[in-house]
């Protein structure tokens, strides 16, 4: 409930499960959370570019991907969620979206089941690539429509299990 380990065992416990134990408890709809340190959305966690829908996969983020600046309540840190406190500020920056970006951190996203959180995932890095991608050919970038993205999610959240069962085939074979 509140991060700290039932049972450590003598292991090494991490720092994650403040990010995880807040954000169940603000979000009774999560039933998992991914952090990652994702190389293409670094760039949107820096700077005033939001990322946006690019294209149907990762329609999820039409609802938004709020930027949270640990800097803003805890001033100078090592950028890291290191207690309760922090997690509950990083879980009030998520609100109601399925994805967080952390200020030149990386990630956080969220769903009712493990594979939407690792879909989410997956496709907020695919995307933050390819809007980097388009904004640098220099014109104007046509995102999802919010129509578009609840349309395109609503299909997503039905056949993100296609994906699943092969990234799963992937790493049962070692490609």
């Amino acid at each position: 409930e509140n991060g700290e380990p039932v049972d450590a065992k003598n292991r090494a416990v991490f720092l994650e499960r403040f990010i995880h134990a807040e954000i169940y408890k603000a979000r009774p709809d999560v039933n998992a959370v991914v952090h990652t340190h994702s190389p293409g959305v670094v760039p949107f966690s820096v700077s005033r570019k939001p990322l946006k829908p690019l294209y149907h996969n990762a329609a999820f983020l039409g609802d938004g991907a709020p930027v949270w600046d640990i800097g803003k309540e805890f001033g100078a840190t090592d950028m890291l969620v290191r207690n309760n406190a922090i997690g509950r500020s990083l879980a009030s920056a998520l609100g109601d979206k399925s994805v967080v970006l952390m200020r030149g951190h990386g990630d956080v996203t969220v769903g009712p089941a493990v594979q939407a959180a690792v879909f989410r995932a997956y496709y907020t890095d695919v995307n933050a690539k390819l809007q980097a991608q388009a904004l640098g050919l220099g014109s104007e970038v046509t995102y999802l429509s919010a129509e578009e993205a609840a349309k395109a999610d609503g299909v997503n959240m039905v056949i993100m299990d296609r994906a699943w069962v092969l990234w799963k085939q992937k790493v049962q074979i070692g490609k």
